[in-house]
């Protein structure tokens, strides 16, 4: 394999990224090239991780070595070839002390190497399309000597920064200007590339498969791609809502739901979905009932294809709210979940078993009925998890309602997107 040529292609790609014209990410700074810590960042497929990696380093005005793993030239790496490849990258970068491993979680035996190159003192910047990256392989061999950085796609204010459109709606036509913005971010979703191509539902669709075959099927060696590939499918199209495995299977002619459950948590840690456990008090009953939520917009679009201000409008919502609040959990301390007992609660923000805030999404509340129901569900809510911090997300109305002793602060999805959580 010749891998001075693989290595000084790859440094031209690198080269020529016009890394001072793309938006800047907020995890930037996060990420800490002067660390002795393996610097991980995970996400999914095409959210931006490489180019916020070269970012990171270009800022630093650190010379640095580039080795892409996604490289079909790469693709039958063995784990004997790593000092040959490594000498490579010496030879057409030089004496660098900084080294960059793309999607590194697709060769055997990468561990090893990243491990060996931490006892060198090197300092290491690695990224991969999987969640799974962490739990197993870097906790089992790297243990305490890496750091995770979780890249998401574009949040709504980074897709304004993208956009180059002002996030104070001063005016009448400012505000209407953020909502039509917050309109195609619904649709679209968050994911850089899809707002330059010109056939954005192909893109997806590609982007869809390379997930589906590359960061699951092959990674996990699964048994039944054509079930995994419904699967994925059901969830999608059902996103915001509880996953029933039972029905699933049903529908499916399996005969259980162990290998349905065990795909599911594939699909997760691929960054296609999350799964958001029920709140209980008692642990063990969390995970006994999920929703399923899209890590990105433009996925449910590329499949569903019904406009923003269609049927599924309110959902949209919600699964957009649910990735800021899932964003921020971990800057803000708090587990996530949603909550149902005998009525049901988008959202329960948790810390160490008190219940923080409790976010309810509803797409319209100008019906008396609609309204009614919301906040009847949110005082009810309140009263059985003992928390007075009470929101209703709306698409564009903001208010405060005053009842039974309790406020309940109604804001629109854009103000909503663009606040500081606390």
């Amino acid at each position: 394999m010749d891998f001075m040529r693989i290595i000084a292609e790859q440094k031209e790609e690198r080269d020529s990224l016009p890394l001072d014209s793309y938006c800047r990410r907020s995890q930037m700074c996060e990420l800490d090239v002067f660390s002795p810590l393996a610097q991980v960042v995970i996400g999914m497929r095409r959210s931006g991780k490489t180019v916020l990696c070269h970012q990171a380093l270009h800022e630093a005005g650190v010379p640095y070595a580039y080795i892409n793993f996604d490289d079909e030239s790469l693709a039958n790496l063995e784990s004997s070839q790593f000092n040959e490849l490594l000498q490579a990258a010496y030879v057409v970068y030089g004496d660098v002390k900084h080294i960059f491993l793309d999607e590194i979680q697709n060769p055997e035996g990468w561990e090893l190497f990243v491990n060996r190159l931490l006892r060198q003192g090197m300092h290491v910047v690695l990224t991969g399309s999987n969640s799974n990256l962490l739990s197993q392989e870097l906790g089992t061999h790297l243990t305490g000597r890496y750091k995770e950085i979780e890249l998401l796609p574009f949040s709504f204010r980074e897709y304004l920064d993208f956009s180059h459109i002002t996030t104070q709606p001063a005016t009448t036509r400012g505000t209407a200007r953020l909502l039509e913005a917050y309109q195609n971010y619904a649709m679209v979703g968050g994911l850089p590339e899809s707002h330059l191509v010109r056939d954005r539902r192909n893109y997806i669709k590609t982007l869809y498969n390379a997930i589906l075959f590359k960061d699951v099927t092959r990674r996990y060696n699964v048994r039944y791609p054509k079930v995994l590939s419904q699967l994925s499918s059901i969830l999608l199209d059902n996103f915001c809502r509880e996953v029933n495995y039972s029905d699933i299977a049903n529908a499916l002619s399996l005969k259980g739901i162990h290998t349905l459950q065990n795909y599911a948590s594939y699909l997760e840690r691929a960054y296609l979905i999350k799964l958001l456990a029920k709140f209980s008090y008692k642990p063990l009953r969390r995970q006994q009932h999920e929703k399923a939520y899209a890590m990105d917009m433009g996925m449910v679009s590329a499949f569903t294809g019904i406009t923003v201000n269609g049927e599924n409008a309110g959902w949209r919502m919600e699964n957009i709210v649910f990735l800021k609040l899932y964003s921020e959990r971990e800057k803000n301390d708090y587990e996530l979940f949603y909550w149902k007992n005998g009525c049901e609660i988008d959202f329960v923000l948790v810390r160490k078993q008190v219940v923080l805030k409790l976010v309810q999404v509803t797409y319209d509340i100008s019906a008396p009925k609609t309204r009614q129901r919301e906040t009847k569900a949110l005082l009810y809510a309140a009263k059985r998890l003992s928390c007075d911090n009470l929101l209703l997300v709306t698409l564009s109305e903001r208010t405060t309602i005053e009842e039974d002793g309790k406020s309940i602060q109604v804001l629109p999805i854009t103000e909503f997107l663009l606040e500081a959580q606390e």
